[in-house]
């Protein structure tokens, strides 16, 4: 056969022109599967090293509801990734561990703490170094008589060694008074560890005047350290 002949013929060229073409895309072919991995050749199960990209995943052309179909899920997540979302690692931010949505009221003033607090709430600190903003509201329900003791409301937040406390400031003893107070505190646990919101008040006598007469509002809020 002569090529040389054929070559200088148009039907020749488009067809040499053809068969180059071809050896490109599966030149491309070749390189993409070799990305991937040896015998990287389909997207069946289980997927090779590098087969499928993030945009093959999610389209950032999608809004609305489209974008549910398109996109990771919180249940396709790994357990470990789930908790560093919750504790917002790598993002700089904050979350909201617990708030009371109504005022809880304080039962006991006076006494000793450990046996005479009243439990506010609960919450799960996960494993990690943690700055931990505590703050309260609290509000007199019922005024206090006339040369009634003053009332130092407080609010502690305990969890194994780790303890956050709001402290110091007497409540006025009008009817519908406010007091607040914030403290901010570094928590370490080794573990998931279970923290409780604890509220007391002491009266400048140390009697058990006031108690059943002041409630609180509690709010906790963490971020990574």
């Amino acid at each position: 056969m002569n090529f040389k002949k054929i070559l200088n013929t148009k039907t020749g060229r488009l067809a040499v022109a053809g068969v180059i073409a071809a050896s490109a895309v599966l030149g491309v072919s070749i390189a993409a599967n070799a990305a991937g991995g040896t015998g990287c050749k389909t997207l069946t199960y289980p997927l090779c090293a590098r087969s499928v990209a993030s945009t093959q995943v999610v389209d950032n052309s999608l809004t609305g509801a489209d974008i549910k179909t398109n996109s990771l899920g919180w249940t396709d997540l790994d357990g470990n990734t789930q908790a560093q979302i919750r504790k917002g690692d790598g993002k700089g931010g904050a979350t909201k561990l617990y708030a009371n949505a109504t005022p809880t009221v304080i039962k006991n003033i006076g006494g000793t703490f450990s046996t005479r607090h009243t439990e506010v709430g609960t919450f799960t600190l996960p494993k990690g170094t943690w700055l931990v903003n505590l703050s309260a509201k609290f509000n007199r329900t019922a005024a206090a008589a006339a040369g009634a003791p003053e009332v130092q409301p407080m609010l502690q937040l305990v969890g194994g060694t780790n303890y956050v406390t709001i402290g110091g400031n007497n409540i006025s003893p009008a009817l519908d008074a406010d007091l607040f107070g914030s403290a901010v505190g570094l928590v370490t646990v080794t573990e998931d560890t279970k923290f409780t919101v604890n509220a007391f008040g002491y009266a400048s006598d140390r009697s058990d005047a006031g108690s059943g007469d002041i409630t609180v509002l509690a709010n906790v809020v963490v971020a990574a350290a």
